[in-house]
C-alpha cells in the first residue's frame, strides 16, 4: 500500500476498560499529567467514560455499567486496553478497502459515537482481522 493509498489519517482515540473510573482518575491526571477534557455518565449506551487529549489523540477510559462487550472484556481481561481506534476520511470507503483484503464489519451500519459527539464509528470482526479489534471513526461534518 502507498502513501495515497493510506486508509488511516490517525489514531482517534485509545480505549481503556477499568472497573471504576474515579479510582483511576488520579492516575490519568497526577500521575500521567492528562487533562480531563470530558466525562460522560451514559446509562442509554451502557458506560461512562472519562476523556483525555495527548496530542490530536484521545484517551478514553470506560466503565462498564451493562454495556455487554464491555462488561465482557472487563470480565475477561480486568483493566487494561481494550481498543485503538482509527480515523477514516470515508467510512464506506474504508470498508469497502477492508473488504478488499477479506476484513469484514462486526456491524450492519455505523453508529452515532456515544463518548464523541459528531462522529460515527464501526468495529471491524476480529473473526476476519487476525483478532485484531479495530475500530473505524469518521468525523462528521457540522
Amino acid at each position: 500500500m502507498s502513501e495515497k493509498d493510506e486508509i488511516f489519517e490517525r489514531i482517534h482515540h485509545v480505549a481503556y476498560t477499568v472497573g471504576d473510573i474515579d479510582d483511576y482518575r488520579p492516575f490519568f491526571e497526577n500521575v500521567l499529567g492528562m487533562t480531563l477534557v470530558d466525562y460522560r455518565e451514559m446509562p442509554e449506551a451502557g458506560y461512562d467514560a472519562a476523556v483525555y487529549q495527548v496530542g490530536e489523540t484521545y484517551i478514553e477510559v470506560q466503565e462498564p455499567q451493562g454495556h455487554p462487550e464491555i462488561e465482557a472484556f472487563h470480565e475477561e481481561h480486568g483493566n487494561g486496553l481494550n481498543h485503538v481506534a482509527y480515523e477514516v476520511n470515508d467510512l464506506d470507503v474504508a470498508v469497502e478497502n477492508f473488504a478488499d483484503q477479506g476484513i469484514e464489519p462486526e456491524w450492519d451500519e455505523a453508529i452515532l459515537a456515544p463518548t464523541f459527539p459528531g462522529c460515527k464509528l464501526l468495529d471491524m470482526d476480529v473473526e476476519t482481522s487476525e483478532g485484531i479489534y479495530l475500530q473505524l471513526v469518521e468525523e462528521l461534518e457540522n
